[in-house]
């Protein structure tokens, strides 16, 4: 399965407990990032986000979410690469299922970069 829209950049995915310098949980996944803070803030729940992401269906990628509470540990996110800029999975959902394009689309919070960055 693949996304619908080509990769334009990679990520590693870090489960809870794991970070760098440590080696990510998933590695080298290739994804589509697109900012969405407006689509985030206008959010009608207690969930905000700035960033979406599309990721291929099979990728190991869990998010906190647990009814408007994220009281379960969630996955970090860091772009292009362990040294790039750290997002916090928000929640993911499967999109269209059982086609050709099945995929998951993640809502990222992207965290403070270090600044200067050129990673976004």
């Amino acid at each position: 399965m693949a996304t619908p829209i080509p990769a334009n950049t990679t990520c590693d995915i870090y489960h809870t407990g794991v970070g760098p310098p440590s080696a990510p949980s998933v590695a080298a996944v290739p994804c589509h990032l697109k900012p969405d803070w407006r689509g985030g803030q206008e959010a009608v729940n207690a969930c905000t986000w700035t960033h979406i992401m599309l990721i291929d269906a099979g990728v190991d990628i869990r998010d906190a979410y647990s009814g408007f509470s994220t009281l379960m540990p969630q996955d970090y996110v860091y772009i292009p690469d362990q040294h790039g800029t750290k997002f916090t999975v928000i929640f993911i959902e499967r999109a269209q299922q059982g086609g050709a394009d099945e995929h998951k689309r993640v809502y990222l919070d992207r965290l403070a970069p270090t600044w200067p960055t050129n990673n976004l």
